[in-house]
């Protein structure tokens, strides 16, 4: 298997913590950076498909009426949408983008790519976008949803599906399980949530242990299945970690500060001898 990074995704577009979250800059950004921004669709009253992770402006719009920020924009017209500014001080006028905008920007360039997360939107019509401008193969389709994912392959084959897993470790693991003894539905991802971990134990930062990343990485190998985790939150340390276990595949919300560990990583692992530990900030002299 190639040990290279495989994939990493740019969640909610930039991230939102470098760049603001689902916009034109953050896709850009995300892009640049050499990665797959995600954009959550979401439909507005006049049927236009919007990236708006949480279906509605209270949350990252600038200026936003009340009444506007609270109403879901399946209730606006995709003009009273894109009226308002979701940028932030650093990074002003930045407008909600249009699905089909960021599809344009993959008819330009075939070396982009770009995922999907299915939020509330006509499965058809998105196929439609999709299908109309030829860029199929370079689109994944995100949902945590079986039943939209065989649908969304009925109606676009030629789109790569993420079946997305989150909850309590034990919940993750039931539905993982579930899911491998069907032989993951035939979709061609897996995404795991590294969700924080309080107490710390052994030094691994999230709930999820690392022997069950490991079996879940072992079992989806041999299912030709690609494995990626979404940490929430990372360190060098973390980070190393994971990537010691041998996960090739990342979402992420801090895409420089990912590219650049992963680059350390990489790079002192090259020039390491057989063997020899890589060591972390977090490891003593």
């Amino acid at each position: 298997m190639d040990d290279r990074i495989i994939l990493w995704e740019a969640h909610r577009g930039g991230g939102g913590f470098e760049l603001p979250e689902s916009t034109p800059m953050g896709f850009e950004y995300a892009w640049m950076l050499g990665g797959t921004p995600e954009a959550d669709v979401n439909a507005t009253a006049d049927g236009i498909l919007l990236s708006l992770h949480d279906g509605k402006l209270e949350r990252t719009g600038r200026n936003v009426p009340p009444e506007i920020g609270r109403t879901p924009i399946a209730a606006l017209s995709s003009e009273t949408v894109r009226r308002y500014d979701i940028g932030s001080d650093a990074y002003p006028d930045q407008v909600v983008p249009a699905i089909g905008e960021l599809l344009e920007k993959l008819r330009a360039d075939s070396r982009k790519e770009i995922i999907i997360d299915y939020k509330s939107a006509p499965l058809d019509k998105l196929a439609c976008e999709i299908s109309r401008r030829g860029v199929g193969r370079q689109v994944t389709l995100a949902t945590t949803d079986e039943e939209v994912a065989a649908e969304f392959k009925r109606l676009a084959p030629e789109v790569r599906i993420k079946i997305w897993l989150g909850g309590s470790p034990e919940e993750i693991m039931r539905r993982f399980d579930a899911l491998a003894a069907r032989n993951f539905g035939g979709f061609e991802q897996l995404q795991l949530h590294l969700n924080e971990d309080g107490a710390r134990r052994c030094n691994w930062r999230y709930q999820l242990p690392p022997a069950e990343v490991k079996r879940a990485l072992e079992t989806t190998r041999a299912a030709g299945v690609l494995l990626q985790v979404l940490p929430w939150q990372f360190e060098r340390a973390d980070l190393f970690a994971i990537l010691d276990l041998g996960v090739r595949s990342f979402a992420v919300d801090y895409p420089n500060k990912f590219c650049l560990l992963t680059a350390e990583y990489f790079a002192v692992r090259t020039w390491a001898k057989p063997g020899e530990k890589i060591q972390t900030q977090s490891d003593p002299a």
